[in-house]
């Protein structure tokens, strides 16, 4: 995963690993699938989008465990 995310920059230039890096580690796993997500639909890579996804997948998530 890490290989993926090294070749991948934000909108802001930041390199998507450090971004990933730089966030606590309980939210690192969900804030991956996001941008992974972001990417294969087109929706550009800035963090309002990012926190967006990463937030429809948390609540998917959730009601998959209820």
């Amino acid at each position: 995963m890490e290989e993926k995310l090294s070749a991948i920059y934000l909108r802001n230039g930041e390199n998507a690993l450090a971004y990933v890096q730089s966030l606590n580690v309980g939210v690192r796993q969900i804030a991956t699938d996001a941008i992974l997500e972001c990417l294969r639909l087109g929706y550009p890579l800035n963090n309002m989008e990012i926190t967006s996804k990463a937030r429809e997948i948390q609540r998917m998530r959730m009601r998959a465990r209820a």
